[in-house]
């Protein structure tokens, strides 16, 4: 699942290019398995399409060949450490410490049988993960003639959720305390002949009203 919910929000976010990203099994019991079926079908849910994987174990050659290397519980990580010889670049990380919370783990649906929580977790793991590589993020409004346009970029690169509103309030309460991707931003404003080009440097006052970091061209 999370594999698939990071390269869902790298490809909604237009960043393709800039990640490779994979996943492994640290025990034997599910190799060459396809992805477990409720989780398939939650994954399915949030139109994302997990067809074609199939579980293979970590290998100690993945140390080298991988940035980074996370762990969703504790028994991850002691299997990965003992699968790599330990962990001299401190590439091994819980998920959880990129959600402000070292301390917990993601609990294993396929005990809980709770895939709804899973979901929840792993997803704002994921988020927290991409801001913490992703130091200052673009906003690129350059091409755009029309409000909706601006938003239509907002939503794509910030991993805006469906349910958020597309209007400045809304961009307002998103940068003060709803998920989204992005905690610095570059912001490439509409042609000077636009006509959404003063509702932009409207939008980039909200981002500076909300505390955000911002650079504007």
């Amino acid at each position: 699942m999370g594999e698939f919910i990071l390269k869902d929000m790298v490809s909604r976010a237009g960043m393709d290019a800039d990640f490779e990203i994979a996943s492994a099994a640290t025990s034997s019991e599910e190799l060459g398995n396809p992805v477990y079926p409720p989780a398939r079908r939650k994954l399915n849910a949030h139109g994302i399409d997990c067809s074609g994987k199939t579980a293979r174990r970590i290998r100690k050659e993945d140390y080298d060949n991988w940035d980074l290397l996370i762990g969703f519980d504790r028994a991850n990580i002691r299997n990965m450490e003992r699968c790599f010889g330990g962990d001299p670049d401190g590439k091994l990380h819980l998920l959880t410490e990129y959600a402000g919370r070292p301390e917990a783990i993601i609990d294993d649906p396929w005990y809980t049988r709770d895939f709804d929580t899973a979901w929840d977790d792993i997803y704002e793991g994921c988020l927290g993960l991409l801001n913490a590589l992703i130091p200052e993020l673009t906003l690129d409004f350059s091409a755009c003639r029309e409000r909706g346009e601006l938003y239509d970029v907002l939503a794509s690169r910030m991993l805006w959720e469906k349910d958020y509103g597309r209007n400045l309030d809304a961009l307002y309460d998103i940068l003060t305390g709803l998920p989204h991707l992005g905690r610095s931003f570059k912001i490439l404003l509409p042609a000077e002949d636009a006509p959404c080009r003063g509702y932009a440097e409207i939008m980039a006052q909200v981002f500076e009203d909300a505390g955000a970091e911002i650079t504007c061209e």
